[in-house]
């Protein structure tokens, strides 16, 4: 009888056992051979923070099987491109009038076997944040192989030699898919298309908040990599030298969640943030930019300028988290100093709220009309210490104490 546990519904979104960190557990487990998975939907976030596993993985001769659905747009082309690069095998699923929605992984080694089956699917909600149900279940290998065989037959009754609905992809495959709109586009904002205007959940009710713990942080050496050379910018970025000259503008958006940040705003409004972050993800605040500022003084040239302002919804919490200020749609003025490298948003009604070290988490919003979601947690919020963590990489101190840091998610 193989042995089994569950994760509850209330595990993932409140720390308490993410089905991520599973799979990083058996990914360097020695005795395991095999892993395979079938999902519904797949998003790069999970599979970049399984990297560094599936690549240990892999150098050792060990074999991944995965099937994707394609349905509802719910696929990026970029998790399809990463098994493509990574995996030994990959299919996709779609029956037209029938959603593909199996979720299942499994594990397999000389003396034991391993599966989840539950409603997890490939993305950060899935494997970390949703409200999510499944089982695990641990056989003992060879003595329960009948029946770790007739539990992973759910998958392998999916494959193209059992299932015509399912077939190889390939790169040609890939782009066709792409081509006929069957995928996200991770680096796009997703625009509504129905006609209709698109709704949100409700806030939450004053003392109904759920101490949700936020996703794991992003690993940026394996992510982002190492910025390209100054001669190598300027032949990639001629027609905006100036910007070229500090920075790659040409580099895509790497496909994240967020961005969070300690910040110590200024006597003036201005907010620096981080030169390293700049150069390792420009494309998520906007860059290259088409605007300029002004200078003070007319024989001085002025400094790129993100145009038109992005408009963001800003609400900053104190202690108890009390809402010490909000506004739903604030211009931030966004300017890149190519002196010094760095950005400079400026927010003068921040200055009164937001003592030193807070932290800033800057998300692409949803909502129409507005470009990110900002949310301030000063040091006497209770959600302080959680956001604090996810900032995993220093920036230099300029002479003082203690050096911000900041992190991706």
């Amino acid at each position: 009888m193989p042995k089994f546990s569950v994760i509850s519904p209330l595990d993932q979104p409140l720390g308490k056992r993410r089905l991520l960190e599973d799979l990083k557990k058996y990914l360097q487990d020695d005795d395991l051979q095999s892993f395979g998975f079938s999902v519904a939907f797949a998003k790069i976030g999970p599979l970049y923070r399984l990297m560094d596993c599936i690549q240990k993985w892999r150098s050792k001769g060990k074999d991944i099987t995965a099937i994707f659905g394609i349905d509802h747009n719910g696929t990026s082309v970029q998790a399809l491109q990463f098994a493509l690069d990574q995996f030994s095998s990959v299919y996709v699923t779609q029956y037209r009038g029938h959603s593909f929605h199996p979720k299942i992984y499994w594990f397999k080694g000389k003396t034991k076997g391993i599966v989840f089956i539950g409603s997890n699917n490939m993305t950060m909600g899935g494997m970390e944040l949703n409200f999510e149900a499944a089982i695990e279940l641990e056989f003992e290998l060879p003595a329960e192989d009948n029946e770790y065989t007739e539990t992973v037959s759910m998958f392998e009754a999916l494959l193209p030699q059992n299932c015509v609905a399912t077939e190889s992809l390939t790169p040609e495959l890939l782009l066709q898919l792409e081509a006929d709109g069957l995928l996200l586009d991770e680096t796009k904002k997703r625009e509504n298309t129905t006609g209709t205007k698109k709704k949100f959940a409700p806030p939450t009710k004053p003392g109904a908040t759920l101490p949700v713990k936020p996703m794991s942080n992003l690993p940026s050496k394996i992510i982002f990599g190492k910025p390209l050379k100054k001669k190598e910018l300027a032949i990639k970025a001629e027609v905006m030298k100036v910007q070229a000259d500090v920075l790659d503008i040409t580099k895509p958006l790497v496909p994240v969640a967020g961005f969070v940040i300690q910040i110590n705003p200024h006597a003036n409004g201005e907010i620096f943030l981080s030169t390293l972050a700049i150069s390792q993800n420009p494309a998520f605040f906007g860059i290259p930019f088409t605007g300029q500022t002004t200078p003070k003084k007319g024989a001085n040239l002025g400094y790129p300028q993100r145009d038109p302002d992005p408009i963001c919804s800003i609400i900053v919490y104190g202690k108890k988290n009390k809402v010490l200020y909000i506004n739903p749609s604030y211009p931030l003025n966004t300017v890149l100093y190519t002196r010094n490298s760095e950005i400079r948003v400026t927010a003068s009604p921040l200055v009164q709220y937001v003592p030193e070290f807070s932290v800033l988490l800057m998300m692409p919003s949803e909502l129409p009309g507005i470009d990110y979601d900002m949310k301030i947690f000063t040091p006497e919020s209770p959600e302080y210490g959680k956001w604090e963590s996810l900032c995993d990489q220093k920036m230099p101190s300029g002479g003082k104490a203690i050096a911000r840091k900041f992190g991706w998610f």
